[in-house]
């Protein structure tokens, strides 16, 4: 595990292949400019690969293991090290600071009674994101809070609501997460999984024609990403949103229809025909993502523009209050927020699709998805 500029990686620094029951040492260097490896000492096969000045992570250890046999180890707590002395070497960490490592330990045969292992070199990252403090490039941070999921709305001209939509209940999100600002676009997708399939093209239009399965691969490349870059909180992961997820933050605090209010107008959002003013919207494609203004939480294109696949099994929904309610085990999965040529009723807050996770895709490019970086959750 890389160390992380707050001492807070969980890194731990372990020497393996020492000689049994030797004792030795870590050290460290912040400084290797214009520095070459250099032979410990005359007729030494080991290289002091750190220049000076270095420092010590901390006492001599034992190496265990078996006298005479290569399986002891030296295993010392980067962390708790520097927790302990911050300023080991005169100066506090920052992002993107290399550290060079080595271990040297006792060996009385070797020349001056000594070896060196190999060294690393490591870079100091970020510390993983905190939830409901840490700021997220392209994403929004949603607080934990109550709300009313679903709609009692008519079941006539304009808003055409169904029994799937019903009863409304009370949901509780006990924990705070963040979500994509906008959809997936398709240079994100071709990005990181090097292809992108949409019928509408444009880089930054949203990546269309995904299927269930093609958006949680995309999910699960992403998470592998930033935890390699220790960007990704213990418990959490980048995911598609639950469907209790996905309505809280289009409503972001709205108890209307819409969260424009009780109409979606032609100039608010991707959509094909307002119910409200019996106007066609002349869209004939996605739009580039953000071209909308956003809900009240920054969100852009929550009504419209394409479908969004939510993680959870599609079911009917119960009238009793739910906490961090997550379906599983059905064939359907949910689609929520409507699409670029559909009618404005397709496109409310409380709207719900579904469809089989494997396809094949709607025609006409019209179903994608955005992210949240959520507690871990397996559908």
């Amino acid at each position: 595990m890389q160390p992380d500029s707050a001492n807070s990686a969980g890194c731990v620094i372990t020497t393996s292949g020492v000689e049994g029951q030797r004792q030795g040492v870590v050290f460290y260097g912040v400084d290797n400019s214009a520095f070459s490896p250099v032979p410990w000492s005359t007729l030494s096969t080991s290289l002091l690969c750190v220049k000076s000045p270095v420092a010590r992570l901390g006492s001599l250890v034992d190496s265990g293991g078996v006298a005479g046999q290569c399986d002891g180890t030296f295993v010392l707590d980067w962390d708790g090290f520097h927790t302990s002395h911050p300023l080991a070497l005169g100066q506090p960490w920052s992002v993107g600071q290399r550290v060079f490592v080595q271990s040297w330990y006792r060996d009385p045969p070797a020349p001056r009674g000594s070896n060196l292992s190999n060294a690393l070199e490591l870079t100091l990252r970020a510390p993983a994101p905190t939830p409901c403090v840490t700021p997220i490039a392209g994403m929004v941070a949603i607080a934990p809070g109550t709300f009313m999921m679903g709609s009692a709305a008519a079941s006539g001209w304009p808003y055409f609501n169904t029994a799937a939509e019903q009863p409304v209940h009370q949901v509780t999100l006990s924990y705070c997460f963040w979500m994509g600002a906008t959809e997936v676009t398709q240079a994100e997708y071709s990005a990181l999984m090097g292809f992108s399939a949409s019928v509408h093209s444009g880089p930054n239009r949203p990546v269309d024609s995904v299927i269930w399965t093609f958006a949680d691969d995309y999910c699960e490349a992403l998470n592998a990403s930033q935890v390699a870059l220790g960007a990704v909180p213990p418990g959490y992961e980048y995911r598609l949103p639950t469907e209790a997820e996905w309505e809280y933050a289009c409503r972001a605090g709205t108890t209307t229809e819409f969260n424009t209010g009780a109409e979606l107008l032609c100039g608010q959002a991707s959509f094909g025909f307002s119910q409200h003013t019996g106007s066609p919207c002349l869209s004939n494609a996605t739009t580039p993502v953000g071209s909308f203004a956003p809900n009240p939480w920054g969100l852009y294109d929550m009504h419209g523009n394409v479908w969004e696949w939510c993680l959870d099994s599609f079911d009917s929904y119960s009238a009793v209050p739910v906490t961090d309610p997550f379906v599983t085990g059905g064939p359907l999965r949910v689609l929520r927020g409507g699409s670029w040529n559909y009618s404005s009723q397709f496109c409310r807050s409380a709207i719900r699709g579904a469809d089989i996770p494997g396809g094949p895709p709607f025609v006409g490019g019209i179903t994608g998805f955005r992210v949240v970086l959520a507690p871990i959750l397996v559908p």
